[in-house]
């Protein structure tokens, strides 16, 4: 009887799995949301200076252990700025390096020294198809044509979007610099294999001080950009 009641413990352990990790997973990129706000431009200049991992072969699947581990973990975030997509809800801190907890809680560089508003500007973060509002999750609904934004917490660089579409994992490539171009690339699973990856990529539009930017894009950040010094 023991080994039963055990087994259904079990059994309603993992049942709720998904729910306790939904709600922790909302709650940790809520916590680094607004953790943003505190940052500085400066401080973004002197993370931008740091190490961070870049070996998207140790990035672990988003399960529940992961999510456990990821907020226990006490390691320095380095945050680079934020990225902004109004039209489908999207709203992140960016981070330097593609650890682990970094791509649970908001979008991760992919390469060491690129720069906002130069070359290919590349991120990836997961695809959590338990909640779809959350991390990558919301660019599924994103069109040719929609607006993105990301932030040094100096200047807003703007892009649209120009090509949706699913690649292998060794494709490596859709991140690099081409000659001439200026673009960025925002990298995520389409399904809960991972076996493949969508690549949404966008035209550089313009670099505008965070102050100029239109009301509707301050918004779309949540930032006070006034008080960011």
């Amino acid at each position: 009887l023991w080994v039963a009641g055990l087994l259904f413990i079990i059994a309603g352990l993992l049942f709720a799995a998904g729910p306790i990790r939904s709600y922790m997973l909302a709650q940790f990129q809520q916590e680094h949301t607004q953790q943003l706000t505190k940052v500085t431009a400066a401080e973004v200049k002197e993370n931008e200076t740091q190490e961070a991992e870049f070996d998207f072969s140790t990035v672990e699947p988003l399960d529940l252990q992961a999510v456990v581990k990821a907020k226990m973990d006490t390691s320095k975030f380095l945050t680079l700025g934020a990225i902004a997509v109004p039209s489908v809800h999207l709203n992140l801190p960016i981070y330097k390096g593609l650890a682990n907890e970094v791509l649970l809680s908001g979008a991760g560089t992919m390469k060491p020294d690129q720069k906002m508003g130069k070359g290919n500007y590349a991120l990836a973060s997961h695809n959590y198809f338990g909640d779809m509002t959350m991390l990558f999750s919301p660019l599924v609904n994103l069109q040719i044509g929609d607006k993105i934004y990301i932030t040094d917490l100096e200047y807003v660089y703007e892009y649209e979007t120009t090509s949706i579409d699913i690649v292998q994992p060794t494709q490596v490539e859709v991140i690099n610099d081409v000659p001439g171009k200026t673009e960025i690339t925002l990298i995520t699973c389409d399904d809960i294999y991972s076996s493949h990856r969508y690549s949404f990529k966008g035209k550089f539009v313009s670099k505008t001080k965070v102050n100029d930017v239109k009301e509707d894009v301050k918004k779309a950040f949540q930032l006070d950009f006034n008080t960011i010094k």
